[in-house]
């Protein structure tokens, strides 16, 4: 690692080309301050913008107005006064998205440059995507079905892990390298925020958000990138590919080996759960997938496969959603079209 990050002042013309690019229809904050008059009225107030985030980044510290977020429960199914059958849709104000779009352009400059991300981490990287994700994982499966081999993937599902992240060990980015400045910054962009929850006109009372990232927010995915770091290097056993929060763990065996196998992948995932605990994040085993693919000849000879998870036995999967695509045990991709 070369250097340091350290955060850097930015000119008029940076800003304005963040705000110019953040589309028209973007809802306003709780601010109510709209995108739309933030552009209307840029040769004005572009230099105090400007001045404001410089003086925030060389000070380390974010501004308080800019940490409040209004949530709008948006119906999904069933009843909508449970609060579960809502998804919350957590607005900030547009001038706090432009400043941490000033910060995420520096830090991710940084984070590639010294590849301080981990190779087997697709999500908040330029030329990776769901696409080379899906790609990586179902190039394995084609190269053991080559080999007449048998492969078991296991689709882990983390529950809420925006907000789960404890920033006590979020705030360890020395360990890639962030100074003392830029480490008060993001201690002070992540502590004492607030939301609260807006149904048609009326405002809920203000409360602390004591942990996870900002829902909405342009720094959340490369945080919890950040985050779960480490979460690849963790099994011993297994290949491991993570995008964001999404995270799968996939062993490709011969059908001899199948004991041995189950084994290895129990055992990975034991360390992976463990991962999950020591660093406050949610596994959730109902949710958790696993798909036994092999070649149609395979396919009768195959032993009967199962893991335990937190109590809950996984059993193969005739199909299972990987990135919005549906898996299926011989890869056919029949089932997605």
């Amino acid at each position: 690692m070369s250097e340091q990050f350290s955060f850097h002042s930015v000119e008029c013309k940076q800003v304005e080309q963040i705000i110019v690019s953040i589309p028209s229809n973007k809802a306003p904050g709780i601010d109510k301050i709209s995108i739309c008059v933030i552009k209307d009225g840029l040769p004005e107030i572009l230099s105090p913008i400007t001045h404001i985030i410089n003086v925030s980044i060389a000070n380390g510290v974010f501004p308080g107005g800019w940490k409040q977020a209004k949530v709008t429960p948006i119906p999904k199914e069933g009843v909508h006064e449970q609060p579960s059958n809502n998804r919350p849709i957590s607005l900030l104000p547009v001038l706090s998205k432009v400043c941490e779009r000033i910060a995420l352009n520096q830090l991710t400059a940084y984070l590639t440059t010294n590849n301080c991300l981990s190779a087997k981490q697709s999500g908040n990287k330029k030329f990776h995507s769901t696409e080379t994700a899906l790609i990586r994982s179902t190039d394995a499966i084609l190269t053991g079905m080559d080999k007449q081999e048998v492969s078991a993937m296991v689709l882990l599902d983390m529950s809420k892990a925006f907000d789960s992240i404890n920033h006590d060990i979020l705030l360890k980015l020395q360990d890639l390298g962030i100074s003392k400045c830029a480490l008060a910054w993001f201690n002070s962009y992540l502590t004492n925020r607030y939301q609260v929850v807006r149904i048609n006109s009326t405002l809920s009372t203000a409360l602390p958000l004591t942990s996870g990232v900002p829902q909405g927010s342009i720094l959340g995915p490369v945080l919890l990138s950040i985050y779960i770091n480490d979460l690849p290097s963790v099994p011993k056993n297994c290949f491991t590919q993570c995008y964001v929060d999404d995270t799968k763990l996939q062993i490709s065996f011969k059908m001899r080996d199948c004991p041995t196998a189950v084994n290895h992948l129990s055992s990975d995932l034991l360390l992976i759960r463990n991962w999950y605990f020591y660093n406050f994040l949610l596994l959730n085993p109902d949710k958790t997938k696993l798909v036994v693919a092999r070649t149609r000849q395979l396919l009768a000879k195959l032993p009967d496969l199962r893991i335990s998870l937190l109590g809950k036995e996984l059993f193969p999967a005739s199909s299972a959603k990987d990135l919005g695509v549906v898996l299926d045990p011989l890869l056919t991709f029949d089932d997605h079209v």
